[in-house]
C-alpha cells in the first residue's frame, strides 16, 4: 500500500511539472489526469485536508500548476546561457513563474529586445559591451547580477604548442577593440609578446613592445563560422564561441589569469532595463540563478570552462 500510494504521489508531481508554455488542450489534458490521480490517491491514503495532508497525516510538495506560471522572458545568444537558464527554472517550479529562453541571431538584438519589452532580461553581455551599449544607444540598461564568467582562451590552429611557435604566424581575433585588447594581454600572459607597463585590457598594437615571433593579429568574424585553422595558426576567443562552433573546450592551450578585476568587467551578466530593476520578475530571477542547485551546474557541467561569478 505504501509503495503504491508514494508511486502515485510521484505521478502527481511529474504531471504538474508539464513545460511551460503548453497549449490549452494540454493544459486541460492535464487538470483531468490530476483530478484522477487525486481521486485513486485520497481512495488509498485517505481523504486530503486543507492544510496539504492526508487523513493519515501524510505531507505532500504543493506544486504550483504550470497553465498559471507566467514567464520570465530571457534573450540569450545560445550555450551556455541556455542550459544555465533551464536549470535555474527547476528552482521557480513553486512559484508563479517560469523562465523562457529566446535565442537571438545577433548581438545587439537582446538588448534591443529588453528595451522594447519582447523580454524581460537578456543574458549575454559583460560590464564592457553593456557600457559601451548605453553609450552608443543613450539607453539606461543596467546589470541585476553577475552570473558567470567564460575566459578568454587560445586554441591552436597550425600551432600545436606554444613552446614551439614559428615566426609570422597568423593570429584570429574575436572582431572588436576590447577583444582585441583582451587577446593582446593573454598572450602577454602566456609571454607570448610583451606590452606596454600597465595597458592590460586597453592595449592595441601600438602598445606591443616585443613581438619576437612575429605574430600578426587579425580580426576575423566568428559568426561565420570557425576560422580555418590552416590559415591561423593561433584562434583566440571565448569558451562560448567555442563551443557553439563544436570545439571542445578542452582542447585550449591556455586561458586567462582569473583575477577579481576580469571577473568584475568580463563576467556574463543579467541585464534589464533600469525600471524593471528590483520588480518581482528580476528578483525571482535572480533568486533562481543564485541558487545552489545553479552554481553546482556550472561546475559539474562545464569544469572551468565557464566559471561561476560567486
Amino acid at each position: 500500500m505504501k509503495r503504491k500510494t508514494a508511486f502515485l504521489y510521484a505521478c502527481l508531481i511529474c504531471v504538474s511539472l508539464t513545460a511551460c508554455g503548453k497549449s490549452q488542450h494540454t493544459d486541460e489534458t492535464v487538470e483531468v489526469q490530476i483530478e484522477s490521480i487525486g481521486s485513486e490517491v485520497t481512495s488509498q491514503s485517505g481523504v486530503s485536508t486543507s492544510s496539504g495532508q492526508t487523513a493519515s497525516g501524510q505531507e505532500f510538495a504543493e506544486i504550483q500548476p504550470q497553465k498559471d506560471r507566467k514567464p520570465i522572458k530571457v534573450a540569450i545568444m545560445g550555450a551556455p546561457a541556455e542550459e544555465i537558464l533551464k536549470k535555474a527554472d527547476e528552482a521557480l517550479v513553486n512559484t508563479n513563474y517560469c523562465i523562457e529562453p529566446v535565442i537571438c541571431s545577433d548581438y545587439d538584438q537582446p538588448n534591443a529586445m529588453v528595451l522594447n519589452g519582447e523580454a524581460d532580461a537578456s543574458l549575454y553581455e559583460n560590464q564592457v559591451f553593456l557600457d559601451s551599449y548605453n553609450k552608443k544607444n543613450s539607453t539606461d540598461l543596467t546589470i541585476a547580477e553577475r552570473v558567470y564568467y567564460e575566459p578568454l582562451a587560445l586554441f591552436g590552429g597550425s600551432v600545436t604548442d606554444l613552446s614551439s611557435i614559428p615566426s609570422n604566424v597568423k593570429v584570429a581575433v574575436i572582431k572588436g577593440d576590447v577583444n582585441k585588447a583582451r587577446a593582446l594581454y593573454l598572450l602577454e600572459q602566456k609571454g607570448l609578446i610583451e606590452l606596454k607597463p600597465d595597458v592590460y585590457y586597453q592595449a592595441s598594437m601600438e602598445d606591443v613592445t616585443a613581438n619576437p615571433h612575429h605574430l600578426s593579429i587579425e580580426e576575423v568574424d566568428f559568426s561565420a563560422g570557425w576560422p580555418d585553422t590552416s590559415a591561423y595558426g593561433l584562434i583566440i576567443c571565448d569558451y562560448n564561441r567555442a563551443m557553439l562552433s563544436g570545439i571542445d573546450p578542452e582542447t585550449s592551450l591556455g586561458d586567462e589569469n582569473r583575477n577579481s578585476g576580469i571577473l568584475d568587467m568580463f563576467s556574463i551578466c543579467l541585464v534589464t532595463d533600469k525600471s524593471k530593476a528590483g520588480n518581482d520578475k528580476t528578483n525571482q530571477l535572480s533568486k533562481a540563478l543564485n541558487s545552489k542547485e545553479t552554481e553546482d551546474f556550472i561546475k559539474q557541467t562545464y569544469h572551468d570552462s565557464v566559471v561561476d561569478y560567486r
